[in-house]
């Protein structure tokens, strides 16, 4: 199969198409690009073979005789004649089946075609010359080959496999004494390495590693799972825990660059020493995913209930796409009035699910999860639509329209073609964009602000009104309304609520609606419950207001009898 890329990629190509191969024993994009008359052959072997499918039986059959392997050194020569190019690949493959070093020239020959260049041979060599410098393992050696087998190489930390092993042997070794398991996680260490580049973010990770090597903990184990997670395994004792936790804080915190690294921890105490160490390692991510985002509690302990929610979490999730097809989901209107007569004005689309087994599942259990995972995107979509048939359905029916507002999650400002899919559905059932509009909750600018600003700018351009939802329920920014052009400010009255019984909450609420006002915002307050409420909302100057005082969220079917 012919392959399109330039002459200059084709190296850098290759070594990626050997790298997978002898690593992981994947070759797809290598037997996509053969020729039909391709070659193949092994002088170690005494293989030859001609055809496509006999040379993918062929890579197959080389793969499986040196696997499970991994790749130590990997370098590369081209050379370029009329019609094709060569390849030459030296590379030096750990083979744990043969249990030796084997030195190796994997030579991809490409023809041109007139689609581009197609593989049409492959020679799997061993290097004769480089063989005589590697002995096959001897028990002085042999301690080396087991070390490379058990140490990551980036860290020289345990690997994953290793760490299990040994931990699960010192926890059996002392039944006498109490273990505690630790995860570590370096918090937006992707922001680390584009912000400083992928060289700073590895010295990170080894200055980490090199302090967990030096813990003077007398039984302590120490592993690298994968990128910026590390785990250790340790006796538990006095605040022993806590104290590693904080010098590692301190430590991440002295690195080089000029950032403000924050570690968070997962810990679980090993009760059931039965347990597979794997097992443990699990629960302590379970622990340390309740930090994630919370830097007021950088740490937090494994408790079984956090396992059920977990379980509970991963039903949710695998019930979405049958819930979706089985129609599980509904739409809810909740009205929103005008506070000075107190006449609907619109509403605010919400979801209802109810299961197959006739549960109601409340949407502050599933919408956090499906947040979480990004499957929030999916029941969003699922909603604009059911609120654009809706629309177009009383249009149709002749009835009275009043526009109806959507949430549109932090997650779906994150696709770039957001204000194409929106438009789609608008213009697919032919809804009038002044009665569809758009709420984004506040927290989402605090995360990403350039962002979010230039997504309510198109969104805009592209005509839908956009209303910011829950201000006053997080921390709120001046910044906000400052730089995002929005057109309704939507007030949480939560923020009202918690506040003491001084009057300073009723000033602030009346100084922001006074605020709004001079930006030409309306204003409209969700969830009001009180009649002194809306008689306060009504002397500060608020427009509308939502919430149980007026109605609770209510079936399309009853929306349109209160609209009557």
């Amino acid at each position: 199969m012919d392959i399109s890329v330039e002459k200059d990629d084709l190296q850098r190509l290759t070594e990626t198409y050997i790298k997978k191969y002898f690593s992981k024993g994947i070759f797809d994009g290598m037997s996509n690009a053969l020729a039909n008359d391709v070659v193949g052959f092994s002088p170690a072997i005494r293989a030859f073979c001609r055809g496509n499918w006999e040379v993918r039986h062929f890579l197959q059959s080389e793969y499986e005789r040196l696997a499970p392997c991994s790749i130590s050194q990997i370098r590369s020569r081209r050379f370029v004649g009329e019609d094709h190019i060569s390849i030459v690949v030296h590379v030096a493959i750990n083979s744990m089946k043969q249990r030796k070093m084997i030195p190796m020239n994997i030579t991809v020959m490409y023809q041109m075609t007139p689609g581009g260049y197609a593989i049409s041979g492959i020679n799997v060599a061993i290097d004769s010359e480089k063989e005589r410098s590697y002995t096959i393992v001897t028990a002085r050696n042999r301690a080396d080959y087991e070390y490379l087998s058990a140490y990551d190489s980036f860290t020289g930390l345990l690997n994953r496999e290793a760490f299990c092993s040994r931990a699960a042997d010192m926890i059996s070794d002392y039944p006498d004494k109490s273990f505690d398991i630790l995860r570590i996680n370096v918090e937006r260490f992707k922001v680390i390495n584009e912000v400083f580049g992928e060289v700073q973010g590895d010295k990170l990770l080894k200055y980490i590693a090199d302090f967990l090597k030096s813990v003077d903990i007398k039984l302590c184990l120490s592993g690298r799972l994968y990128a910026d997670n590390f785990v250790v395994c340790f006796e538990s004792g006095n605040d022993e825990a806590e104290r590693l936790m904080y010098t590692l804080q301190v430590v991440a915190n002295s690195f080089e660059i000029n950032h403000h690294t924050v570690l968070t921890f997962g810990l679980y105490k090993v009760v059931d020493k039965s347990l597979p160490v794997n097992k443990m390692i699990e629960r302590a991510n379970i622990a340390l995913n309740q930090v994630n985002g919370s830097h007021m509690m950088p740490y937090c302990v494994y408790e079984d209930k956090m396992w059920d929610r977990m379980l509970i979490e991963q039903k949710i999730m695998n019930e979405l796409d049958s819930a979706l097809d089985n129609d599980e989901f509904s739409l809810m209107l909740q009205p929103k009035f005008e506070l000075e007569n107190e006449t609907i004005i619109g509403a605010e689309a919400l979801v209802r699910w109810v299961n197959k087994e006739g549960e109601r599942i409340q949407p502050g259990l599933f919408v956090p999860i499906f947040e979480k995972n990004g499957s929030i995107y999916e029941l969003d979509k699922f909603m604009w639509e059911s609120v654009c048939r809706q629309i177009r359905k009383w249009l149709d029916e002749g009835k009275k329209v009043l526009p109806v507002s959507v949430n549109v999650s932090r997650i779906d400002l994150y696709d770039p073609k957001l204000v194409n899919v929106l438009n789609k559905i608008v213009e697919r059932y032919n809804v009038p964009k002044e009665l569809f509009e758009l709420e984004i909750t506040e927290s989402a600018y605090t995360g990403d602000p350039q962002m979010i600003i230039s997504v309510v700018e198109n969104l805009q351009k592209a005509g839908f009104r956009i209303l910011m939802d829950d201000f006053g329920s997080g921390y709120s920014s001046l910044n906000m309304l400052k730089d995002i052009y929005i057109d309704v400010l939507k007030i949480d009255m939560g923020f009202l609520q918690r506040t003491d019984r001084t009057g300073r909450g009723t000033n602030i609420l009346a100084a922001v609606v006074q605020m709004a006002d001079s930006l030409k915002l309306p204003t409209i307050a969700e969830g009001v419950e009180t009649k002194e409420q809306v008689d306060l909302l009504k002397s500060i100057g608020c427009n509308w207001a939502q919430g149980f005082y007026f109605s609770q969220p209510i079936s399309v079917e009853d929306f349109s009898k209160l609209l009557k």
